[in-house]
């Protein structure tokens, strides 16, 4: 199934008009105006929720009601787009924004933490600059006080000519603006243009305001003013779903027993400013990654507990960037944390639909998603604890086992919260969040691999640090030791098998690993093909490792047939074209463990 299929489902045009190619909007654009001003607004606003970034922009700038239709959509929406299409991008967008949806991005944009950054304020400033004047005024007019006061002390200084406020300390080198022969402003910026036509702007349009905000700018105390706006600036945010610190960490506690119990939100539970009162969109859009819950998606149909759904996910995704401490102004911090989000969803829901999508579709329509979630991280917990408690009590002796990969793939389940490695497009490893069950059974399988690995190390193979470091300390090997892993030592122990059967990691002498190649390898056609391990001899290594006293289960024998494979592939690739009755450099190959001196062993 591809988008498609979630886009229809999302989208219930009340007319009945079927949505237009996405293609039309750039290569048609007089058909898509044509069929918008046969549209509804509201149908404008669910169509437009289909569409991401700059299709969605271009879309909006088509209608012919387009300032209706950005006023319908959720701030969240709006605020994604602006992220995906790049707020320069987005001037006729901002022209036409309500005061509450320019309020939402400031909040995120303007603050880091408990920290005003004025540095970002003055950049939405200076684009705003460029659209109509009258949504800033409105802004400046309705905004909080001590939110407005703030801004202007972190941009401007502010002096008059009287006994009390005549220091003009510090200002020689800043621009200066009089309005009125009363207050002096001092700008504190390099380029403050944009500012200079705000506070002009100001004063003309509202003389009062702006004499009550210099005269705050000098005798406001920083400190408390900004703390005051903050306070302020989290009950706004709070009301959009964005807690505070404390509150968004529950969302890493465990799930509660009768979560499950708790009837399922409704859409009048969440804060919304709007006549339409329709659903963020993008959440349920990011879902291929996650097949089983975009499957279980579709079947519940475009009913009204998908739109609350919707809204969970947003308010979710929210108190996830505020507990891992990210900036969510930040688009990549955004994707990624959607990205875990629907993640944890989703294998929290496969457990409790046990991979049935009715079942699951049964579940996720009288379920909040926040157990799911919490189900989902729990499950990465226990993988965490896991392989802490793994390496804690093994972790000097598999440094001498481990390849580089293994290390990594090892340390990225014990970071704060676990990842999966995939490989990118230029084959460069990558990482990313556990998204399923699947992924969590295939680390689980990773661990135990290294949970057999070790006992075969120890008990199979005779290995242990002391003897290791015996054994490079004999052997004519490159300077990086960490190149022996253990399929070298496994290569070791076929070697001593084939030559003396008998199970031994021992270095070899120079002709005894010859004879060992030369006895391992089938003849190749070509001079200058690959020669192939003999599959007999290798089987019957194999066998007689299963006569170790290891107390083999079904897993335990994978896990060794795996690590043979390896081991031969490995072989082949290093030793395949070696022409054995030359005279080999051991130093500057990698498998074999050859010795210095005869005499020293």
């Amino acid at each position: 199934m591809d988008m498609k299929n979630i886009t229809d489902t999302l989208n219930d045009f009340s007319d009945g008009v079927n949505p237009f190619p996405v293609e039309w909007i750039s290569e048609h654009p007089d058909k898509v105006e044509d069929v918008l001003a046969k549209l509804s607004t509201e149908d404008q606003i669910r169509y437009a929720m289909q569409l991401r970034g700059s299709l969605m922009h271009d879309f909006i700038n088509l209608s012919p009601n387009s300032q209706e239709v950005i006023r319908g959509l959720p701030p969240e929406e709006l605020y994604q787009m602006i992220k995906e299409t790049g707020i320069g991008e987005s001037l006729p967008i901002l022209a036409m924004m309500s005061q509450n949806q320019l309020q939402y991005s400031f909040d995120l944009e303007w603050w880091q933490r408990d920290c005003f950054v004025p540095e970002c304020a003055l950049e939405w400033l200076e684009f705003i600059d460029a659209c109509d004047d009258s949504s800033i005024v409105q802004w400046l007019q309705n905004e909080d006080f001590d939110q407005k006061v703030v801004l202007f002390q972190s941009l401007i200084k502010v002096y008059k000519d009287d006994e009390m406020t005549d220091s003009y300390e510090g200002v020689e080198e800043m621009e200066h603006l009089c309005l009125d022969g009363v207050y002096d402003v001092f700008f504190k910026t390099k380029e403050p243009g944009a500012l200079r036509r705000l506070i002009t702007l100001l004063r003309s349009e509202d003389p009062s305001l702006y004499t009550s905000i210099l005269e705050a700018v000098i005798w406001y105390p920083v400190t408390q003013t900004i703390e005051t706006a903050y306070r302020w600036r989290l009950i706004r945010t709070a009301e959009r779903g964005i807690p505070d610190f404390k509150e968004a960490m529950e969302v890493y506690s465990y799930p509660s027993p009768d979560a499950l119990k708790i009837p399922a939100t409704k859409l009048e539970d969440f804060s919304y400013q709007g006549g339409f009162n329709i659903a963020p969109h993008y959440p349920l859009m990011q879902t291929e990654s996650v097949p089983f819950l975009k499957d279980v998606v579709l079947r519940l149909g475009n009913s009204p507990r998908l739109n609350t759904i919707s809204w969970e996910l947003v308010y979710l995704a929210n108190k996830i960037m505020v507990a891992d401490q990210v900036q969510p102004s930040d688009l990549e911090t955004r994707k990624e944390s959607l990205k875990k989000v629907l993640g944890y969803i989703n294998i929290g829901l496969e457990l409790g639909a046990s991979g049935d999508l009715e079942k699951g579709a049964r579940l996720l329509s009288h379920t909040h998603v926040l157990p799911l979630f919490q189900t989902g991280y729990q499950q990465l917990m226990t993988l965490k604890w896991k392989t802490e408690s793994f390496l804690k009590e093994n972790g000097s002796f598999l440094e001498r086992l481990f390849t580089e990969l293994d290390k990594d793939l090892l340390a990225a389940l014990v970071v704060r919260f676990p990842r999966v490695a995939e490989v990118g497009d230029k084959k460069a490893l990558g990482w990313r969040h556990f998204s399923s069950i699947k992924d969590v059974r295939n680390a689980e399988s990773f661990i135990d691999q290294w949970i057999f690995h070790l006992r075969f190390a120890r008990k199979g193979l005779g290995l242990s640090e002391r003897t290791i470091k015996q054994y490079l300390g004999k052997c004519d090997i490159h300077e990086n030791h960490e190149m022996m892993d253990l399929t070298n030592w496994t290569a070791m122990a076929f070697a001593h098998y084939i030559l003396f059967k008998k199970i031994s990691c021992a270095p070899l002498s120079e002709p005894s690993a010859k004879s060992f190649l030369e006895i391992v390898f089938l003849l190749g056609v070509f001079k200058e093909e690959v020669r192939q391990c003999d599959s007999a001899l290798v089987d019957s290594f194999k066998q007689e490792l299963l006569k170790l006293p290891l107390a083999w289960i079904d897993s335990d024998q994978n896990f060794l047939a795996t690590l043979l494979n390896k081991c031969v592939v490995h072989l082949q690739q290093e030793f395949g074209r070696i022409d054995l009755k030359a005279e080999v450099d051991w130093k500057f190959t990698h498998g074999l463990c050859i010795v210095k001196n005869p005499t020293s062993l």
